[in-house]
């Protein structure tokens, strides 16, 4: 019976197969090689005690990454209540920042690795990021009002991927996209969509 996803060993594991998986890939990182980065004896079985398999450590780490998912869904729309969509941009680019720092090396492996990784670890990945999408699709309804024009679904997937995407290329390749720092891109990204949402509103 695996052990509760809180229990140090197994989180300590999750984090050292990850960071394998990242740098050596989920088909090139062995059992052993996961035990030896998690300070257990490599090749005694100790990962075993905790998950069945390669496969189910992996599909923890998403499960993780789940949970983290809804936390940020359900505390984010109250923090985007500013009254200034600019302001409430911002707020989002720093709470989605942080976000993709805490779970950078799974979104690596999971957008790195699309050949290798089981496929029940890319759909709860992939239902993971919709909700992503429908918070800010359902933010960028309410700002935008019933009658904008607008596909909201479409808008909702280039606000929250640009986001993402600059993240992963940023951490993917050790600088970022043409040398544009973090703070310059999220001022560029708040105050496009911000002209965005002000256009669509006249």
């Amino acid at each position: 019976m695996s052990l509760p996803v809180s229990h140090p060993t197994r989180e300590v594991l999750i984090d050292a197969a990850l960071t394998l998986f990242a740098n050596e890939g989920y088909r090139g990182t062995t059992i052993r090689k996961i035990e030896e980065a998690a300070g257990l004896s490599p090749g005694a079985g100790g990962m075993y005690r905790h998950f069945r398999s390669k496969e189910d450590l992996l599909l923890a780490a998403v499960d993780r990454y789940r949970a983290d998912v809804a936390s940020f869904v359900k505390r984010v729309p109250e923090l985007m209540r500013l009254g200034d969509v600019r302001a409430e941009l911002l707020v989002a680019a720093k709470l989605s920042r942080e976000f993709n720092e805490r779970n950078d090396a799974l979104l690596r492996v999971l957008i790195l690795e699309q050949q290798a990784i089981p496929q029940k670890a890319k759909r709860h990945f992939e239902e993971a990021w919709e909700r992503g999408y429908r918070l800010y699709a359902s933010w960028l309804e309410q700002r935008l009002g019933p009658k904008s024009g607008v596909d909201i679904e479409a808008a909702a997937i280039q606000l929250f991927g640009a986001l993402t995407q600059y993240q992963v290329q940023a951490e993917t390749f050790s600088r970022p996209p043409l040398g544009v720092e973090p703070d310059r891109y999220i001022v560029a990204w708040a105050d496009h969509w911000t002209a965005f949402i002000a256009a669509a509103r006249r």
